[in-house]
Protein backbone atom coordinates (compact mmCIF):
# COMPACT_ATOMS: atom_id res chain seq x y z
CA UNK A 1 0.00 0.00 0.00
CA UNK A 2 2.91 2.49 1.08
CA UNK A 3 4.25 1.63 -2.38
CA UNK A 4 1.39 2.49 -4.46
CA UNK A 5 0.98 5.96 -2.26
CA UNK A 6 4.65 6.87 -2.75
CA UNK A 7 4.29 6.01 -6.24
CA UNK A 8 0.93 7.83 -6.90
CA UNK A 9 2.65 11.15 -5.60
CA UNK A 10 5.84 10.61 -7.52
CA UNK A 11 3.39 10.98 -10.54
CA UNK A 12 1.59 13.76 -9.22
CA UNK A 13 4.43 15.66 -8.94
CA UNK A 14 6.13 15.25 -11.82
CA UNK A 15 3.10 15.99 -13.78
CA UNK A 16 3.00 19.28 -11.75
CA UNK A 17 6.16 19.75 -12.59
CA UNK A 18 5.00 19.34 -16.64
CA UNK A 19 2.26 21.42 -16.06
CA UNK A 20 4.16 24.03 -14.61
CA UNK A 21 6.61 23.59 -17.74
CA UNK A 22 3.86 23.76 -20.36
CA UNK A 23 3.58 27.80 -19.91
CA UNK A 24 7.49 28.45 -19.36
CA UNK A 25 8.02 30.72 -22.80
CA UNK A 26 12.22 30.16 -22.61
CA UNK A 27 13.17 26.69 -21.27
CA UNK A 28 16.96 27.54 -20.60
CA UNK A 29 18.92 24.53 -19.56
CA UNK A 30 22.62 26.02 -20.97
CA UNK A 31 22.59 29.40 -18.71
CA UNK A 32 25.39 29.83 -16.46
CA UNK A 33 23.96 28.70 -13.06
CA UNK A 34 23.54 31.53 -11.06
CA UNK A 35 25.42 32.32 -7.05
CA UNK A 36 22.04 32.55 -5.10
CA UNK A 37 21.90 35.57 -2.52
CA UNK A 38 18.64 35.09 0.14
CA UNK A 39 19.05 38.93 0.08
CA UNK A 40 20.80 41.88 -0.71
CA UNK A 41 21.89 45.61 0.19
CA UNK A 42 23.26 45.78 -3.78
CA UNK A 43 20.31 43.64 -5.35
CA UNK A 44 16.53 44.43 -4.31
CA UNK A 45 13.09 43.75 -5.87
CA UNK A 46 9.96 45.65 -5.51
CA UNK A 47 6.51 44.18 -6.60
CA UNK A 48 4.12 46.45 -7.41
CA UNK A 49 1.10 45.43 -5.66
CA UNK A 50 3.99 44.06 -2.91
CA UNK A 51 2.94 40.45 -1.60
CA UNK A 52 0.23 40.77 0.58
CA UNK A 53 0.09 37.57 3.19
CA UNK A 54 2.19 35.83 0.50
CA UNK A 55 -0.30 36.73 -2.78
CA UNK A 56 1.35 37.77 -5.80
CA UNK A 57 -1.68 40.01 -6.89
CA UNK A 58 -1.25 39.82 -11.19
CA UNK A 59 -1.10 41.83 -13.37
CA UNK A 60 1.93 42.79 -11.01
CA UNK A 61 4.72 45.35 -11.83
CA UNK A 62 8.61 44.11 -11.09
CA UNK A 63 11.49 46.41 -10.02
CA UNK A 64 14.94 44.95 -9.64
CA UNK A 65 17.35 47.81 -8.97
CA UNK A 66 20.72 46.94 -8.99
CA UNK A 67 23.90 49.24 -7.51
CA UNK A 68 25.37 50.84 -10.57
CA UNK A 69 28.81 49.49 -8.48
CA UNK A 70 28.29 46.30 -9.55
CA UNK A 71 28.51 47.58 -13.21
CA UNK A 72 25.06 45.60 -13.92
CA UNK A 73 24.52 44.84 -17.78
CA UNK A 74 21.01 43.21 -17.93
CA UNK A 75 18.56 40.86 -15.42
CA UNK A 76 16.66 37.82 -16.21
CA UNK A 77 13.58 37.02 -14.76
CA UNK A 78 13.00 33.08 -13.73
CA UNK A 79 10.40 31.56 -12.26
CA UNK A 80 9.72 27.82 -10.92
CA UNK A 81 9.24 26.11 -7.84
CA UNK A 82 10.01 26.16 -4.14
CA UNK A 83 11.84 23.39 -2.86
CA UNK A 84 14.78 21.37 -2.99
CA UNK A 85 16.14 19.74 -6.88
CA UNK A 86 13.91 21.58 -8.44
CA UNK A 87 16.77 24.01 -10.28
CA UNK A 88 15.55 22.15 -13.54
CA UNK A 89 12.21 23.69 -13.92
CA UNK A 90 12.98 27.22 -13.62
CA UNK A 91 12.64 29.36 -16.76
CA UNK A 92 13.32 32.43 -17.99
CA UNK A 93 10.22 34.31 -18.52
CA UNK A 94 12.15 37.46 -19.37
CA UNK A 95 14.95 39.47 -20.27
CA UNK A 96 16.12 43.18 -20.15
CA UNK A 97 19.44 44.94 -20.72
CA UNK A 98 18.13 48.33 -20.78
CA UNK A 99 18.15 49.23 -17.13
CA UNK A 100 17.31 52.76 -16.20
CA UNK A 101 19.35 54.92 -13.63
CA UNK A 102 17.81 56.11 -10.81
CA UNK A 103 20.56 57.40 -8.22
CA UNK A 104 22.90 54.48 -6.51
CA UNK A 105 20.54 51.95 -8.59
CA UNK A 106 20.35 50.94 -12.44
CA UNK A 107 16.16 49.97 -12.45
CA UNK A 108 14.68 46.87 -14.66
CA UNK A 109 11.36 46.77 -14.96
CA UNK A 110 9.16 43.50 -15.59
CA UNK A 111 5.59 42.58 -15.92
CA UNK A 112 3.82 39.54 -15.08
CA UNK A 113 0.08 39.91 -16.47
CA UNK A 114 -0.96 36.25 -15.57
CA UNK A 115 -0.58 33.53 -13.24
CA UNK A 116 0.18 31.18 -15.84
CA UNK A 117 3.80 31.83 -15.74
CA UNK A 118 4.26 31.92 -12.26
CA UNK A 119 2.27 28.95 -10.95
CA UNK A 120 5.09 27.65 -9.42
CA UNK A 121 5.70 29.94 -6.54
CA UNK A 122 8.90 31.58 -6.93
CA UNK A 123 10.30 34.30 -9.17
CA UNK A 124 14.39 34.67 -9.47
CA UNK A 125 15.64 37.81 -11.04
CA UNK A 126 19.07 36.92 -12.41
CA UNK A 127 21.50 39.82 -12.28
CA UNK A 128 24.52 39.37 -14.93
CA UNK A 129 27.07 41.71 -14.07
CA UNK A 130 30.39 43.06 -15.89
CA UNK A 131 33.25 40.75 -15.48
CA UNK A 132 31.52 37.99 -13.82
CA UNK A 133 30.53 34.73 -15.52
CA UNK A 134 27.87 33.74 -13.45
CA UNK A 135 24.81 35.70 -12.37
CA UNK A 136 23.96 36.93 -9.57
CA UNK A 137 19.85 35.53 -7.92
CA UNK A 138 17.90 37.20 -5.49
CA UNK A 139 14.46 35.22 -5.03
CA UNK A 140 10.83 36.56 -4.29
CA UNK A 141 8.44 33.63 -2.55
CA UNK A 142 7.14 31.23 -1.63
CA UNK A 143 3.72 32.99 -2.69
CA UNK A 144 0.48 32.10 -4.28
CA UNK A 145 -0.94 34.08 -7.49
CA UNK A 146 -3.88 35.55 -7.64
CA UNK A 147 -5.64 37.90 -10.23
CA UNK A 148 -6.65 40.85 -9.26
Amino acid sequence: MRALLASMLVVLWLTALSIAQVNCPAVDRQGPAPTSLVSSPRIRVQLKPPLSNNILSVPNRIQVLVKESLRPIKVELWAGPTGTDVADSYCRLSSGNHGVRTGPYKKFTFTIPDCTSVSGGRLEPRVYVLHRSHPYSVYVGPFECKTQ
